[in-house]
């Protein structure tokens, strides 16, 4: 009996495997032939065709990456590409950048992560499905020491009242030698389970790991992170150089950062995205202000609290660098 139910049991799982596959499959080949010029007339072309959550989203995700490719001119400067400012081409611009760059990539149907991260996320809230916009740190295979930064944007997406994660633009395909787009659904990077998602996407908001306890990188080993407001800022150094900081309860840290150019750093406004409510929701974090912000270069202090495991240096009320503080047992330390 044992052995019949066992056997039931992985029958049950590979028929239900199956099943999804299959059923990925028509949700796929029927995308194929979608075609629409903005993204709410595709929106609607998927609502007219599926009606539950886990359909829909299957469906933007296959349309983009059949129907986005990335733009690789940015790699080729020899082909003159020249970048001029559009008010469509990015969230950072205007409020309603979401929108705007979801049109643009739509009419030209190219896109780097940040227009693929922001067009899911359209068309999502077109057909009634919950998606977040994440920033972070992609990581890449031959990426040198000094590039522990934000430089990527990916989703997570409400699934059946889950979160899940995904990566539209590297599902899309990849770049060869050559830095030619080759365009090749890849599914590891589709609904992904966190604690195999955090092996290369590391989101500024810790939150978005979905873990209870999010890991240290090992290019923590090396320097804090990064975040897109330390280049925003103009920051141009900052102490401690490792991204590790070993302490005990009660102990007193001291960082400090300078910046390249004090005056423009103190013109330049805040992140107009950023809900400092938030913050209270990051795990084990804590949050440190500049004892004197109008400085030319900024002072930081920190008392360690019991149960902390990230220290996020502020400025302005944005996160611009983020260490792994690594609380020591008192008794080894006397050892």
């Amino acid at each position: 009996m044992k052995m019949w139910l066992t056997g039931f049991v992985l029958f049950s799982c590979f028929a239900a495997s199956a099943q999804q596959r299959l059923s990925f499959s028509s949700i796929d080949w029927k995308t194929q032939s979608f075609d629409a010029p903005t993204p709410d007339s595709l929106a609607r072309l998927i609502n007219t065709n599926f009606s539950t959550t886990p359909e829909k989203v299957r469906a933007v995700y296959s349309w983009i990456t059949s129907h986005i490719a990335y733009n690789t001119n940015i790699f080729k400067p020899w082909e003159k590409y020249h970048y001029s400012p559009d008010p469509m081409d990015t969230a950072a611009v205007w409020p309603s950048g979401d929108e705007m760059t979801a049109r643009k990539v739509m009419r030209k149907r190219t896109a780097v992560c940040d227009g693929y991260a922001r067009l899911f996320k359209v068309l999502c809230d077109y057909t009634g499905v919950e998606a977040v916009v994440i920033q972070g740190y992609g990581r890449v295979s031959g990426q040198g020491d000094g590039k522990f930064r934000t430089n990527h944007t990916w989703n997570a997406v409400k699934v059946d009242s889950v979160w899940q994660l995904l990566d539209v633009t590297w599902a899309s395909g990849y770049l060869n030698y050559a830095d030619d787009y080759i365009s090749l659904q890849n599914d590891s990077y589709y609904l992904t389970p966190p604690e195999q998602f955090i092996n290369d996407h590391y989101p500024e908001d810790l939150r978005w790991t979905l873990l209870p306890a999010p890991p240290m990188l090992a290019e923590f080993k090396r320097m804090p992170f990064r975040s897109k407001n330390f280049y925003r800022y103009g920051i141009g150094g900052y102490f401690p150089g490792n991204g590790v900081v070993e302490a005990t309860v009660g102990d007193t840290l001291r960082f400090s950062v300078q910046f390249k150019d004090a005056a423009r750093a103190k013109q330049t406004g805040t992140d107009p995205f950023l809900d400092t409510a938030d913050y209270a929701l990051w795990p084990r974090s804590a949050f440190v202000k500049p004892l004197d912000e109008k400085a030319a270069n900024l002072s930081y202090i920190y008392t360690v609290e019991p149960g902390v495991e990230w220290i996020h240096l502020l400025y302005k009320d944005d996160a611009v660098l983020h260490y792994r503080l690594k609380q020591a047992e008192i008794n080894a330390r006397s050892k």
